[in-house]
Parts: C-alpha cells; structure tokens; sequence
C-alpha cells in the first residue's frame, strides 16, 4: 500500500511516459492518484515535448522536465536532474515509463518507495514494489490504473484530461480569421501525420477523401500538425482551391490544437497524439489504424467515435518501422472512409 511508516505519502513523484498520447492516457491515473491523496504534493516528471500536456492539469503540483535523450549524452544532465529529484524530497514514485534508468535516478536521489512494473533484472532490483505485468496486455490507460490500483488506489474513470490555458481561445480565433476561416461556422479536422510513416494513411487517401467530403459538405478541411509534418500537409492541401483546404500545421500550440479539435465536427485522424488530444476534448472521430491495435492505444472518448482497420493477417501491434507492403493502411479506401464518416454526422 502507499504508505510511509503507516502514514500516506506527503510528496509523490510519477514519471511519465515519452508521447502526448501515452501521457494523455495516463491521466485517469494522475487524477485518481490525486483524490487519493488531495493534500500530497504531486509531481510529473515528462521529457520537454509534453510538459504542455500536463501544464494545466489541476492533479499536479508540478510538472518537472528531463530530456529522455540527455542522460546518454552527459552525466551533467543526470547529476541535474538527480540533484532536482534530491531537491524536492519524494518519499514516494510511480513509474509509468518502463526505463530502468530512471528508476536509478529516483534511487541515486533516495526517494525511499519506488513503484512499477517489473522490468529487467537491474529495474525489478532498484524498485521498493515490482509489480507484475498484466497476462493479457490491457488498453494502456487500464494498463496504468492497474499499477496505482495495485498499491490501492482505486480508478475514478477511464475519461482522457486536457485543460486548454483560457487564453488559447482567442488565439485560435484569431488565427483561424487569418487563414480566412470563420471560428463560429462548422469545419472538419484532418491529421495526416503520425510518428512513424507505417501508421500513416497515404496522402493520395487522404486527398481523395477530402474531394469526396467537399462535395458533399459546404465546411472547410483543416489540416493540422507539427512543423515537421508541414510537407505531409502542403501535400494533401495542393489539388484544392484556396480557402477549402487550410493548412495549420507548425501553428497550433497543444491548447489551440485541443480546442481547434473540440470544435471540430468531425476529427479524421492517424493513430497519433492528436486523435488523444481530441478524445479528450469530446471531439467526433474517425480514426484510422493499422500496425497499432486500438484495443490498446485506441481513443477513450464518450463521444461518438468511429475506428477503421484492416484484419490483413499480420500480428499487432506490429514493432516494424519499415515494411514492403503497407497493406494495413494502404486497404483502407477513402469511399469507406467517407461513409463511415457521414453515418458519424448524422
């Protein structure tokens, strides 16, 4: 049980894991970790891509930050963020990443409780609680709920938390008026990006199913994205006029992206960060899959939600980040696409 010489832990510390969809399922856990314990001081330590995710987020105290890539580059950075983790006096951690290496942080720290999943021989050594993982491997939010639960704390809800700073309001607005769309007329969302290409549906799909959907609907299609995905984006948006197709990608912050999202009458979307971030805004989804299994990274959401995959006989999740035939996203066409999303807007 969490407990420190019988009594609850007063500074607890959760090491997150690395992607914006990962810590958005982590959240459930976060706010049951909290009404566990309302009068802890709460810390999450997250590398600096998803600090945004959690800034908000009324169940931390803090949110701390550590480059997942630095430790390997200097012990600087590790005598950092050891010395930050020293500083704060945690008698207690939670691992949500699988790293051993930031168990030994907590360690070289002398955080005193150190629990998670049982890893490697060295990890399962440096954790207090090695807990085992689950036989049959469960959705990933159900996959954190299980290790807080095992140390008592029991689940409030599986629902995704993001909380949009107030002011992204007025930002969105405003860059949607420079792009020459109205904020208070309807739209629909596109994110072609992904962060590996095999979980990406090909532009050629994606420009399809946009001529389908302007056909039929008189709303813009924005696309978004990160910086890096701007190409991807330039790429769907050519073959169209100015002003149906609008590419936002590399100018959303994570708060305009969520209530762009939110606003959204339908969101299409890869199985990425984004589909997550609008699951948790209540945005209406299609999404698309294909070497990942939704039954485990799959959007939790109580909004209508749609999820098309191909049963191409492959094992899933599939760990490849290359392949030849790509048949698992390359045989999901656009006309399904477009019905299906047209049932979703009824």
């Amino acid at each position: 049980m969490f407990k420190m010489n019988g009594n609850p832990p007063k500074r607890i510390l959760i090491v997150n894991q690395n992607w914006m969809g990962d810590v958005l399922f982590s959240t459930p856990a976060l706010r049951a970790v909290r009404k566990k314990f309302p009068e802890s001081f709460i810390a999450c330590l997250v590398p600096p891509r998803c600090e945004a995710v959690l800034r908000n987020n009324p169940h931390l105290n803090e949110v701390m930050l550590a480059d997942d890539r630095a430790p390997f580059l200097s012990l600087w950075a590790t005598a950092r963020i050891v010395g930050a983790i020293r500083k704060r006096h945690f008698d207690k951690a939670i691992f949500f990443h699988r790293s051993k290496t930031k168990v030994l942080w907590t360690l070289l720290a002398g955080v005193p409780e150190r629990t998670g999943y049982a890893g490697s021989a060295l990890r399962s050594r440096w954790l207090t609680r090695a807990v085992a993982r689950p036989e049959k491997p469960p959705h990933k939010v159900d996959y954190f709920l299980n290790l807080i639960g095992r140390d008592g704390i029991a689940p409030d809800g599986r629902t995704l938390d993001f909380y949009p700073d107030p002011a992204a309001e007025a930002r969105l607005r405003m860059l949607l008026k420079e792009e020459g769309v109205d904020p208070d007329s309807p739209y629909a969302v596109l994110h072609a990006g992904g962060n590996w290409e095999l979980k990406r549906w090909p532009v050629a799909s994606f420009v399809r199913w946009i001529g389908l959907f302007l056909k039929e609907f008189p709303w813009p299609v924005i696309l978004c994205g990160t910086s890096a995905e701007e190409k991807i984006s330039n790429a769907i948006r050519s073959p169209f006029p100015p002003g149906r197709v609008v590419s936002l990608s590399g100018k959303t912050s994570v708060d305009t992206l969520a209530l762009l999202l939110k606003n959204a009458r339908v969101v299409l979307s890869n199985d990425s960060g984004p589909i997550h971030l609008a699951a948790s805004q209540n945005a209406r989804i299609v999404g698309l899959f294909g070497p990942t299994d939704p039954a485990l990274t799959g959007p939790v959401t109580s909004a209508p939600a749609v999820i098309l995959r191909k049963d191409v006989g492959c094992e899933l999740p599939c760990t490849f980040r290359a392949c030849d035939h790509r048949v698992c996203m390359d045989w999901i066409t656009p006309e399904e696409v477009f019905e299906r999303t047209k049932e979703l807007l009824k």
